[in-house]
């Protein structure tokens, strides 16, 4: 291309020639033409440079001055189940044309490129940005109402794209949103809104500067921030529905849009990801406190780690924090923002983590551990269906409890009052005894027990004082975790009963454990385990001291309850005594799901390479025990056929069917593990 040819295409009246040729610019003057033509600059593209691209959102227009470029639109082709985008063509254009305007005014109806334009060959053009070509229909209003108008809506479009909520707003929303925020302006010094009114609109910053400050209670003036373009702000008021807690003043000249509370409300009612990007947005401009109610304990872990566990007696919630969490909790002071908090964790420890500071907030806040955190929960819009609403009713009732609170001021006096004295060493060896001869006595009286079955009639008889027997067990079970916690001087803070789909339940708060160390831990955990063996030895004891059969019958069915109840309590399948034994034995917390995912993700390749085995020791652990567990269930359940078998005088020909029992339980037992590892999966 010459230079002869670049000043005739580029010289001024060829400027002027191009936008008048525009039928949307026909009716302009020469020197409004010339106006216009002065706001343009030069712009150049090489050959297949993208000049715009479908989708992205329309900041500026072109005039083509020189060469050639191809007008494409992107199609979704479906083949074999598999999506592939191809480009297809629709134009060739040149000099002359135009990109983002058409005989109207503009192509595009929502903010977004229609079409993606490609330069052919080298390409020349003049561009004009959306703002000042905005600027201009607005000093030139005898031009076509409607293109300022469609202007004006594409401004608003890129502004409101440009703010973090609204990042992620489908392009109809976001015309839907344009289409109802009002255009407001302020002096310099003007109050946009003060600090204790309510609040039913924020704002969106176009152009200018607010500054943030908030009256004290001595009644000095702190400046909390300064807002530029394009942040939102005045939106944690209509959240939240609390007075202001400061006041917004322009500093400069400022133009703003005004969003009305009930066009907010509805977007975070139906856009689940506006929602969380308000929570997002939230939490990072509050000012976190201490509750001022709350308790540190410093704790070392098996391995020597130094943590810290927080206690919130507001609620009985506790909270563990690392040497880095620890730091960010002491920073909690009602002063900072989340972002200097960020700033100060990545200049002490080189971690700059903003996503990890934004959840240990949000989680401290949500436990009510912090202040001053606003949280927005995300709202979905989609119902339940009448089966789900029914099953969910259904499972409530099959899982119901009720807790007795403040049941630590009776379990301290009672232990006071002479519990205590189960866990001096005495009454530890007697106790043990007790467990011990009862078990042996229990296990001699079986087969004598099995014989009087078979020759007592109406033996059924025996189940029905039964159930509110293993209420007592389930009761005792519970009140050996609540001693034991109070042996170790921590609070329990509720007891409560209930029934778990087919049987009772009851319950204990014993989290105040979290407090002491590991061992302790296992202690009280093993605690219930220990009394249901108490609690079936004596039993087994009174089985050789009472004569009468039926009472036999019945204290060998009570104390089989109670064991195989103490063994279903050893399960590491399940979150029972077992499970959280097991996991303060490795010192790995959510052992269970560590141990699936490594089980999904580790165990192929530590099949390949052994020395990952150890490497994982834990998961090891945790999976070895589970294997042994489910094969001592089978071997208990066989046995108890056995025992089932011979009461009612049956002997079954095959073998298979024998097995067919044992086999079904293992897998009920597993049915836990198995949906947690094809989640994983």
């Amino acid at each position: 291309m010459g230079s002869d040819a670049d000043h005739i295409s580029n010289s001024p009246a060829a400027r002027d020639s191009y936008i008048k040729a525009l039928p949307c610019f026909s009716m302009l003057t020469q020197a409004e033409a010339q106006a216009l033509a002065a706001l343009m600059i030069e712009v150049h593209f090489d050959s297949n440079q993208p000049i715009v691209i479908e989708d992205e959102l329309v900041d500026r227009v072109f005039i083509i001055t020189e060469g050639q470029a191809e007008v494409a639109h992107r199609v979704v082709k479906k083949k074999l189940g598999k999506e592939r985008i191809i480009s297809l063509p629709l134009a060739v254009i040149g000099v002359g044309d135009a990109i983002g305007l058409n005989d109207t005014g503009f192509f595009s109806e929502t903010g977004r490129r229609t079409a993606t334009v490609i330069a052919l060959t080298e390409v020349n053009a003049l561009s004009l940005d959306l703002k000042s070509l905005h600027h201009f229909l607005q000093d030139h209003p005898h031009l076509k109402s409607a293109m300022y108008a469609k202007t004006k809506q594409l401004l608003r479009i890129k502004l409101i794209k440009q703010s973090l909520p609204f990042v992620h707003l489908s392009i109809e929303r976001t015309d839907w949103l344009a289409a109802k925020v009002e255009e407001v302006s302020f002096p310099p010094g003007a109050e946009i809104f003060t600090q204790g009114e309510a609040g039913d609109k924020c704002y969106l910053i176009r152009a200018g500067q607010i500054e943030i400050v908030r009256t004290e209670e001595d009644g000095t003036e702190r400046r909390l921030a300064t807002l530029k373009p394009p942040i939102l702000f005045g939106e944690a008021t209509m959240i939240t529905h609390e007075p202001r807690n400061a006041s917004a003043r322009a500093i400069t000249e400022c133009d703003l849009l005004v969003l009305e509370h009930k066009y907010l409300s509805e977007l975070i009612e139906t856009e689940e990801k506006v929602a969380k990007m308000f929570m997002t947005l939230m939490v990072d401009r509050s000012r976190p406190q201490q509750n001022p109610r709350v308790s540190p304990h410093n704790r070392t872990t098996a391995d020597g780690q130094e943590i810290v566990i927080l206690k919130n007696p507001d609620n009985g919630k506790y909270f563990k924090l690392s040497q880095e969490g620890w730091f960010i909790w002491e920073q909690l002071n009602g002063k900072q923002t989340m972002p200097a908090i960020t700033m100060a964790l990545a200049n002490k420890f080189n971690l700059f983590s903003p996503d990890v500071v934004a959840a240990i907030i949000s989680k401290l806040a949500s436990d009510g551990f912090i202040e001053q955190v606003d949280i927005v929960q995300s709202v979905g819009n989609s119902k339940k269906s009448f089966f789900s609403r029914m099953a969910t009713k259904l499972r409530a009732m099959l899982e119901f409890r009720y807790a007795f609170g403040d049941a630590d001021k009776w379990l301290t006096k009672m232990y006071n009052k002479g519990i205590y004295l189960l866990f001096t060493r005495v009454g530890k060896i007697i106790f043990a005894g007790i467990a011990i001869t009862g078990l042996v006595a229990f296990v001699t009286s079986t087969q004598d027990t099995i014989d009087t079955f078979t020759l007592m009639p109406h033996v059924w008889f025996l189940l029905i004082p039964i159930l509110p027997a293993t209420l007592l067990s389930t009761a005792l079970h519970e009140l050996g975790h609540a001693f034991a916690t109070k042996y170790y001087g921590q609070e329990v803070h509720y007891m409560g009963v209930g029934w778990f789909w087919l049987g009772p339940v009851a319950f204990t708060d014993t989290s105040d454990m979290w407090l002491s160390t590991r061992w302790p831990r296992i202690v009280v955990n093993l605690a219930g385990v220990y009394t249901d063996c108490l609690v079936a030895g004596i039993s087994g004891l009174l089985i050789l001291l009472i004569s009468n059969p039926y009472v036999q019958g019945f204290l060998w069915i009570f104390a089989l309850y109670t064991y195989i109840n103490a063994f279903r309590m050893l399960s590491p399948l399940q979150e029972l005594d077992g499970y959280y034994v097991l996991m303060d034995v490795v010192d790995k917390p959510h052992l269970r799901q560590s141990a699936v995912i490594w089980l999904i993700r580790g165990f192929p390749k530590a099949l390949r390479h052994p020395s990952l085995f150890k490497k994982n020791k834990p998961e090891v652990i945790y999976w070895v025990a589970c294997m042994i567990f489910l094969i001592l269930v089978s071997i208990m359940t066989l046995m108890l056929q056995d025992f089932v078998l011979k009461i009612f005088g049956l002997h079954p020909s095959n073998p298979l069917i024998s097995l067919s029992l044992p086999f079904l339980v293992a897998i009920i037992s597993g049915l836990g593990l198995i949906g947690d590892i094809r989640k994983s999966d």
